[in-house]
């Protein structure tokens, strides 16, 4: 059965996360692209008109998911539970790791590679949910329930703890990948609150 164009276009993608994140963008090349979709060079043309667009494509797929998630989050922080809340954030730290270990590949590719993107990865896949808990810290800072400290800092050093936990467990699986999860996220959250409340 034929391929719609918007079938198409999200196997193009899809195949070219894969390349992506073995290659860097750098490293990809159109031809070994369209080859990785099924498609020849002016298929994929025809679909992204550079390398760039595919790449921002990619890019903005993921965002669309962190910020529905990030929606999620909002409604968690008007309930004002802390260890929900953190705990939520934690979660969907290590989703990101656990769920989609070729999306943090190609992040840090584009990283390394001090590629024009890297910000925009960032800007729309990473900081929806860092804002999110900056405003909370803030605002429990402000009623008194959290210890006055810089909500910045604290943030990174939350979202920080649990990265570096995903990032262990990606690149030495047997090591740290065998920590429970949930062990993992009451913990860390456990740590990181006792830390800050008042």
């Amino acid at each position: 059965m034929r391929m719609t164009s918007e079938q198409r276009r999200a196997s193009i993608v899809l195949s070219a996360i894969h390349l992506f994140a073995e290659k860097g963008f750098r490293g990809a090349t159109t031809r070994e692209l369209a080859a990785a979709a099924g498609v020849t060079e002016p298929v994929l043309y025809r679909h992204f008109r550079t390398k760039r667009d595919l790449y921002t494509a990619i890019i903005e797929g993921s965002a669309a998911g962190t910020l529905s998630q990030s929606s999620g989050l909002a409604a968690i922080a008007k309930r004002g539970d802390d260890r929900e809340f953190f705990t939520a954030i934690a979660a969907m730290v290590l989703d990101r790791y656990q769920g989609n270990p070729e999306l943090v590949r190609l992040l840090l590719y584009s990283c390394l590679e001090r590629h024009e993107l890297c910000d925009l990865f960032l800007d729309r896949v990473f900081l929806s949910y860092y804002k999110v808990t900056v405003a909370y810290i803030r605002r429990h800072i402000r009623n008194r329930r959290f210890r006055k400290i810089d909500p910045e800092t604290a943030t990174r050093g939350f979202i920080g703890m649990i990265a570096y936990h995903g990032l262990l467990a990606l690149l030495f699986p047997g090591r740290f990948g065998r920590l429970k999860r949930k062990l993992v996220l009451d913990q860390m959250v456990g740590v990181f609150l006792d830390g800050i409340v008042a």
